[in-house]
């Protein structure tokens, strides 16, 4: 059975730990650690299934070696209380085949992390004994700049403090009560820390527990889903169990009996006790539905007149309405997100391809530009004697080439192309970026467009339902439902109308079966209040028809219009 638990950690200076030690721990090889000279093989191969290192753009290539990679973060972290990366824990599904576990994580770490500009290696374990499937992943705690291809500069910044009118909050002296001076008699003002680090924030946290939970829901089967939300959230009263850790699991498996282990089992004794009567409730509940119906459908007969026209029972159809508006938010931001990412794809490959080859507008640019620059450039180099009439021989062809340019590029606003040489070079360069922007339009006011599209997604799918949206969605779903049982009733009633004797029998087992007896066809209520009222129609008519039978002489009771309730 799939289960959810993603933990992050830091891995910090000021409580011992270093991200080389953590990553021969994870990765099962020995690291060694050229800021303090120590190595580390920490062993236990065994368990180490699959190990591998995700890049941010810009990364450099040498960080691929992920000893290289932790190396360079510690060196280059040189507080004595600094926290050179974080490690994150994920439980992997039992589900998922080997094939699926990498792709799974290379996924998450691709959105969540490289996206971010953060390199990480992961570590995909288990017991040895192929229990316990779960992945460490080793995080870089600082960015790399995709432009220098170096660690970013600053985790964090000092900011002053403003108030309701934008104003700085000064610094109050206790003793005084007046405004703090510094020795050069400055007026101090209140000051925060403010984190550049997405790594330390709640928000990004919370993202990466979603994020997680939506990555491994899209891989697993139909049916089994996982929920990254505690059962308080989820509206769930089944008692949490507590984290057991190797210690508690090693006694166990020496024959011993663990606290924390005993108290999981019985939580989970309590959880399956409390799920086995509410689903005893609920079927008691259905069947004393159902003969309250059947006794009201045989005590009170329908009247002739039309029933009044009433709304759908929408109710029913809540708890699925609600579920629909939620599946469909998440596909849309999903099939957005697959959209965004194909279209920046789309916008490298051209990017590379401009780079190695151009177009047929920017190579017909460059050619007639190229005319009237070796002219402009003869004009320049020639003599004394004959640089005047080069000159002018440059601008004849100049003005030329520029009414060339004008047709092969009719959307370029600048065409006149100079008669000098160094102008010329430059009017070059910048006539080919623009051909290269005007190609590259589309392309990026579709990655513009889908982010937008993007963002307004995301921000729909995390504000609330508003119970209007679900009791209209609910109320088309019971409409269409009755249109449905209507449609079968009528297909019914043609059938009966014909030749054929119809069967009127009661089953055998109907008044011997069990209130609880499993069904081997599930029926809603509405199916089961409509099997009944007929079953008493039947039986009424079954009544009249034996009465006729044994006293043919009799005077027959007043016919009945309509049909009972």
């Amino acid at each position: 059975m799939a289960i959810y638990h993603l933990s992050v950690s830091n891995v910090s200076r000021a409580s011992g730990s270093k991200a080389t030690a953590t990553l021969s721990y994870i990765s099962g090889k020995r690291v060694h650690d050229e800021r303090r000279g120590e190595t580390y093989d920490y062993g236990r191969k065994e368990r180490v299934l699959h190990v591998a290192t995700l890049l941010p753009e810009g990364a450099p290539v040498e960080y691929a070696d992920p000893a290289v990679l932790f190396n360079a973060v510690e060196l280059h972290e040189t507080g004595r209380t600094a926290r050179p990366a974080k490690k994150i824990v994920v439980a992997l599904p039992r589900e998922f085949t080997p094939r699926q576990r990498v792709q799974a994580l290379e996924e998450y770490i691709r959105e969540n992390l490289n996206a971010d500009g953060y390199a990480a290696t992961y570590a995909i374990h288990d017991d040895g004994l192929g229990n316990n499937p779960h992945a460490h992943i080793l995080v870089a705690n600082r960015q790399i700049d995709p432009k220098t291809g170096g660690w970013a500069k600053l985790k964090q910044r000092m900011e002053y403090v403003l108030d309701e009118q934008g104003e700085r909050v000064p610094l109050i002296d206790p003793k005084t009560g007046a405004q703090k001076l510094d020795k050069r008699n400055r007026k101090q003002w209140k000051r925060r820390s403010v984190s550049l680090n997405p790594l330390d924030g709640k928000a990004k946290l919370q993202a990466m527990r979603e994020s997680w939970a939506e990555t491994c829901n899209r891989m697993l089967p139909d049916g089994v889903r996982i929920d990254h939300r505690s059962l308080e959230d989820q509206g769930s009263e089944m008692e949490p169990t507590i984290h057991e850790g190797y210690a508690a699991r090693a006694i166990e498996r020496a024959g011993g009996v663990s606290e924390r282990c005993e108290t999981n089992r019985e939580i989970r004794r309590s959880n399956a006790l409390l799920t086995a009567i509410r689903h005893e409730l609920g079927r008691i509940f259905d069947r004393l539905g159902e003969l309250f119906a059947a006794k009201i459908a045989q005590l009170r007969p329908r009247q002739a007149q039309p029933e009044p026209a009433r709304q759908p029972n929408w109710r029913y159809f809540e708890g699925d309405a609600r579920r629909k508006i939620e599946e469909d938010r998440a596909n849309r931001v999903a099939d957005l997100r697959e959209r965004l990412r194909d279209a920046k794809t789309d916008v490298q490959g051209r990017r590379t391809w401009w780079r190695s080859h151009g177009t047929e507008e920017s190579e017909a640019a460059k050619q007639i530009i190229d005319v009237a620059r070796d002219a402009s450039r003869e004009a320049r180099d020639a003599g004394m004697f004959q640089r005047g009439r080069l000159r002018r021989n440059a601008e004849q062809v100049a003005a030329a080439q520029s009414e060339r340019l004008r047709e092969a590029v009719p959307w370029l606003k600048d065409a006149e192309i100079p008669a000098d040489y160094d102008q010329a070079n430059a009017f070059r360069m910048q006539t080919t970026k623009a051909v290269h922007d005007h190609d590259m339009q589309p392309r990026t006011s579709l990655v513009a467009e889908l982010e937008a599209q993007l963002e307004r997604a995301e921000k729909a799918a995390s504000e609330r339902i508003s119970p209007e949206q679900v009791k209209d969605l609910a109320l088309r779903m019971a409409e269409k439902r009755e249109r449905a049982e209507e449609q079968a009733r009528d297909a019914q009633q043609s059938r009966q109308s014909g030749d054929e004797p119809l069967d009127l029998s009661e089953p055998e087992d109907w008044e011997e079966s069990s209130p609880f007896e499993a069904r081997s066809t599930p029926k809603t209520k509405a199916d089961l209040l409509g099997e009944l009222k007929q079953r008493a129609e039947r039986r009424v008519s079954d009544r009249n028809q034996e009465a006729e039978q044994l006293d043919p002489w009799s005077v027959k009771p007043p016919q009945r219009h309509g049909h009972s309730r």
